[in-house]
């Protein structure tokens, strides 16, 4: 039951009286024209007589054209590939020659590259679990199973383990870097809810000092949050660390081989914490001064 009785009013108060906002027409955003890179298949419809007037039996000539597009999606489709490799015999001392085998993304097995680059693009770009992927190619007709597709994004880790170390050499030859970690759902069969992990970001950034060095980031997954991690993650860099004050920090700091500079952010909300509970000259001064800076 709805309780209305707040909004009622005596008999003898005037009555309220709501503004009536008057209605306007919904305004229509301007269309956009077409993207100019996609291909054009060009349908030309004709009158029913293009020679003779249907009209007067006259001579019918061109007048122009009316032209209008229509956005039309084609649906990805699965093709397979046959390599016949032809052999040839010398008919003098028998030498066979035969082109060898083309390379595979993964040996001895019949996932082309398009294919292992739109699976990888489906799960981690598009968020696409590989269950529901391999629902999807069923459709099609085509049976991959759970396990076969998790077996090609294993395969296509180590392939693209070169682009991985490539940023991360960069980002920790860097002499200041940033990190932070966020917490980030993760799949836990035979739980029913998934499990919590972490991703740990590493940057370096100084375009703030006018360093013209470029920028770039290096990510790091890991199952949990414990203090191991972000040693092993920084165990080649050398220079300043700006991070929050997780105690996972504490044990590179105790190297001496990276410096700590500890950052505001987290400091303000510590004084604004005070702040809110109890102000004082004290813990107003130092939100100015942090403001400030």
């Amino acid at each position: 039951m709805l309780r209305l009785e707040g909004l009622e009013t005596d008999e003898s108060s005037a009555p309220i009286e709501i503004p009536k906002t008057p209605r306007t027409a919904v305004e229509q955003a301007p269309r956009k024209p077409l993207p100019e890179h996609l291909p054009r298949a060009i349908q030309t419809h004709l009158p029913e007589s293009t020679g003779k007037c249907m009209q007067c039996g006259g001579l019918m000539k061109s007048l122009g054209e009316d032209v209008s597009e229509q956005l039309e999606y084609v649906p990805a489709s699965f093709w397979v590939i046959r390599h016949v490799r032809l052999k040839f015999a010398c008919v003098c001392c028998d030498h066979i020659s035969q082109a060898p085998a083309p390379s595979r993304s993964i040996d001895r097995d019949l996932a082309g590259l398009g294919l292992s680059a739109h699976v990888l693009v489906s799960k981690f770009a598009d968020q696409e679990p590989l269950y529901r992927q391999s629902v999807m190619y069923a459709r099609e007709g085509v049976e991959l199973d759970g396990s076969l597709l998790a077996k090609w994004v294993g395969h296509a880790a180590t392939l693209l383990q070169p682009l991985v170390e490539t940023p991360l050499r960069y980002v920790m030859s860097a002499t200041k870097l940033h990190a932070d970690d966020t917490p980030v759902p993760v799949l836990a069969p035979g739980n029913g809810k998934p499990k919590t992990g972490r991703s740990w970001v590493y940057v370096r950034d100084d375009r703030a000092s006018a360093d013209m060095t470029p920028p770039a980031v290096w990510f790091a997954y890991t199952p949990d949050r414990k203090g191991i991690h972000p040693p092993q993650h920084l165990e080649s860099f050398n220079g300043t660390l700006q991070a929050d004050a997780y105690g996972g920090y504490q044990a590179i700091y105790e190297t001496g081989r990276v410096t700590e500079a500890a950052c505001w952010a987290h400091a303000q909300r510590q004084f604004y914490e005070l702040h809110a509970a109890r102000p004082n000259a004290l813990n107003t001064e130092a939100l100015e001064r942090i403001a400030a800076l």
